[in-house]
């Protein structure tokens, strides 16, 4: 397959407690192992990803600055016992069962929602979640995407609609006003606030996309901010995996070929419609 614009992202609601806490939202990304996502929702046709950009050559300069400060906040790190240690300090214990109680000795739970694109990833996700400790429940209930939108969930598994070539997009889907934006991809489901995140979405927006070293510059001041908070929690990238026939139309994207992405599903696809040729 080939990489889609749309990594993906346990999302949790950053308005709703316990998940407005980064150092909750840290120890659930370090509950999880990655690794066994590709390899087992899967079957390995996935990779793993840092960050909410997917893995496109116009955007490697920013994959590569923000390097120094992966090794400081490393979002793919699976490391239980870090999360233990952040959730013991925020005064929880684990009951006899070895699930969390909270501060006020109340379970723990993260009910979460998606829909048939992550129906081999949830169950998976759960497990990890409740070997960590997380009463964690996954599900895929119709409007679902309305609740989401509108900040009417605690979890849910999905993908952010952001930069292909520079990281504005991306930068917006996180910012303040952004939450506001009835449908669609550009919201900031995360319900995440900062204001000095916000003005760096603002500096990036008004520079222009050709202006590469600029960019880098307010994308790695942004991911200072960022990181620390792990507004949601990086999971791994999307791949499609679409087969063409060929026996009655001919110039289909493909790599030899890849004028656009092949996804019949996106507003995209009215370009192969004009492309392509009938048989002969």
């Amino acid at each position: 397959g080939y990489v889609d614009w749309w990594p993906h992202s346990l999302y949790v609601n950053n308005e709703v407690a316990p998940w407005d806490d980064k150092n909750v939202r840290w120890a659930l990304s370090y509950y999880i192992d990655r690794s066994k996502i590709v390899d087992i929702s899967w079957s390995g046709a996935s990779k793993e990803t840092p960050l909410p950009l997917p893995d496109y050559p116009p955007l490697q300069p920013y994959f590569e600055a923000t390097k120094p400060l992966l090794e400081q906040y490393n979002t793919l790190e699976y490391n239980p016992a870090k999360g233990d240690e952040l959730l013991t300090a925020k005064g929880w214990s684990k009951n006899a069962d070895g699930m969390w109680l909270d501060e006020n000795g109340e379970q723990v739970k993260l009910d979460i929602v998606s829909f048939f694109d992550f129906t081999s990833v949830g169950p998976v996700l759960v497990e990890m979640l409740k070997r960590g400790g997380i009463e964690a429940s996954y599900s895929e209930p119709p409007g679902f995407f309305d609740n989401f939108s509108q900040g009417n969930y605690t979890g849910c598994l999905f993908g952010h609609g952001g930069s292909c070539r520079e990281p504005q997009e991306t930068l917006a889907l996180y910012q303040s006003a952004s939450t506001a934006i009835p449908g669609g991809h550009a919201v900031n489901f995360s319900r995440w606030h900062n204001d000095d995140f916000d003005a760096l979405a603002d500096e990036a927006y008004v520079t222009p996309p050709t202006d590469t070293e600029k960019l880098v510059d307010v994308w790695v001041r942004a991911m200072e901010i960022w990181l620390p908070e792990l507004p949601d929690i990086q999971l791994t990238h999307g791949f499609h995996r679409l087969p063409w026939t060929t026996e009655y139309w001919t110039n289909m994207p493909d790599q030899n070929n890849p004028y656009t992405n092949s996804a019949q599903w996106h507003l995209t696809f009215p370009l192969v419609l004009h492309n392509v040729k009938q048989s002969t």
